[in-house]
């Protein structure tokens, strides 16, 4: 009896040792859009070069954003997860080609993990996350109508912060904001010619990808 009462003794013990997360979480899928606010010297000076006034060089513009992720916690407190995120946008202006309508687009896949805090009806999350990135340019002249596009790739790396809140009995809003640093080499047509513009020397440069900004994106999330 004195055995079986220090083993019950030791095991309450030890329960008292381990923090339990009543409110913990399953697999969950996340949808958002938002906005990215960035800077991307190459293509800034492509942009100012091939349609004036569309961005200035040197400064930060902003772009529509969308966000779609699976996530499921490897433990109380981390989570790993699988995100797509894609920015676009849109410039046009008269320019060295005439009338130009130039998109631009990044698709970027990231393994992300977070950190865990729990509370009441709330998840806040702390991590990162990295990915093999895509970037596609396409330039059409408005009278010819004949668009020229290209695509480049590289590693992207982005840092996070977000919280969720609960709405229903699995249904949570996500505020989500993030620092973003895309890697993203040179535009590339189908045929491998780069993309270029004319420096101020006149000299042909090559156009990437490479970019850095801050985005926030709103959106909701379903817990199984």
């Amino acid at each position: 009896m004195k055995s079986t009462k220090r083993c019950m003794i030791i095991a309450i013990s030890c329960l008292s040792l381990v923090p339990l997360n009543l409110h913990a979480q399953g697999l969950s899928i996340t949808a958002g859009l938002g906005f990215e606010y960035f800077d991307a010297p190459s293509l800034s000076q492509y942009l100012n070069y091939a349609a004036p006034g569309s961005i200035t060089p040197g400064t930060y513009t902003t772009a529509g954003q969308f966000v779609g992720a699976c996530e499921y916690p490897i433990s109380g407190d981390w989570s790993l997860g699988v995100e797509l995120g894609y920015i676009t946008k849109s410039s046009s202006s008269s320019g060295q080609a005439g009338q130009l309508q130039i998109d631009y687009s990044c698709l970027m896949p990231s393994i992300t993990l977070r950190k865990i805090v729990t509370g009441e009806n709330f998840y806040v999350k702390f991590g990162g996350g990295i990915g093999y990135h895509f970037g596609y340019l396409g330039a059409t002249n408005i009278y010819s109508n004949a668009p020229t596009n290209y695509s480049a790739r590289g590693i992207g790396l982005k840092f996070d912060a977000l919280i969720d809140t609960k709405l229903g009995d699995n249904l949570y809003a996500r505020v989500d904001g993030e620092a973003r640093s895309e890697f993203i080499g040179n535009l590339k047509a189908s045929d491998g010619s780069d993309l270029t513009f004319l420096d101020a020397t006149s000299n042909p440069q090559p156009v990437n990808m490479h970019l850095s900004g801050i985005g926030l994106t709103f959106g909701l999330v379903y817990y199984f």
